[in-house]
């Protein structure tokens, strides 16, 4: 098959699943990862007959992809804040809705000459990796882990994005306790209630549930995060949370009833409230 055919006819068969548009961003980000060609290289080699393998490859990834297997995880790797970071079963994919929480921390540590900074919970590490290349004056980026499964991603991607001042620590949120004072703690941490992970996409369900629920309708790790983060953080210091669309006013009166003031609630691009932020007095 032609290499123009078989592009169409995979967005064709895609198109019934998602619509046009999406399916042909799909389908390039599939024809690049087995054949090697960009969008530009493909459309430059629209008569060029496929090899039988690649072809055969391709084909059996895209019956993935329409079984809802995400495509992330087809791809082995996925670029948050135009990092690459690799990603695969057992470890949650990084969503642009994470970049609000990205900005607060990076907005906030020009605050402070020399930051201390915590992330918990941190999956693929894709935010301690954007701390680290983007705050170049941090002292140390302390990345918290407890998923035997998420942790090789966690090592593998501050590996290869050459974070020095990363340490990789697994642990259990919940329990653990930074050597010293911290300067800002961010978390994007479980926070899907019971009915809520009932009503997920397809692709959704294929991530790591351990990332996703949360007991007490989906606050349990904002209860216990509020009481124990303003213990670790120096005067001043943020605690900042990523929250579930609908739990914003809940994590920020949490947060005031554990003595946070300035408390934020910030929206992400589609207007959903998706960050909650506080200071130690």
């Amino acid at each position: 098959m032609k290499l123009w055919d078989l592009y169409q006819h995979a967005v064709a068969d895609l198109s019934s699943l998602m619509d046009e548009g999406t399916a042909s961003f799909e389908i390039y980000c599939l024809l690049e990862h087995i054949f090697g060609w960009n969008k530009h290289a493909v459309l430059l080699r629209k008569d060029t007959e496929c090899d039988p393998q690649k072809e055969s490859d391709f084909l059996q990834l895209l019956e993935r992809r329409k079984s809802g297997y995400p495509l992330q995880y087809l791809l082995g790797s996925w670029e948050f804040w135009g990092y690459e970071f690799s990603v695969g079963e057992g470890v949650l994919i990084p969503r642009a809705d994470t970049e609000i929480l990205c900005e607060t921390v990076l907005e906030a540590a020009k605050a402070f000459p020399a930051p201390r900074i915590a992330d918990l919970c941190s999956g693929s590490g894709c935010l301690p990796v954007v701390y680290s290349k983007e705050i170049t004056h941090a002292d140390e980026i302390v990345a918290v882990e407890l998923s035997e499964q998420a942790l090789p991603y966690l090592k593998k991607n501050v590996e290869q994005n050459d974070c020095r001042n990363v340490r990789v620590i697994h642990d259990d949120v919940l329990t653990w306790t930074p050597d010293k004072p911290l300067h800002i703690i961010s978390s994007n941490p479980p926070y899907l209630s019971d009915v809520e992970m009932q009503e997920l996409q397809k692709e959704v369900t294929f991530e790591p549930e351990m990332a996703l629920l949360a007991p007490e309708n989906g606050l349990y790790f904002y209860r216990i995060l509020s009481q124990r983060c303003k213990d670790f953080l120096v005067s001043g210091g943020l605690l900042a949370f990523e929250v579930g669309w609908t739990q914003a006013k809940a994590v920020a009166a949490l947060m005031e009833q554990n003595g946070y003031i300035n408390i934020q609630i910030l929206q992400d691009y589609g207007g959903n409230d998706r960050v909650v932020l506080g200071y130690k007095e």
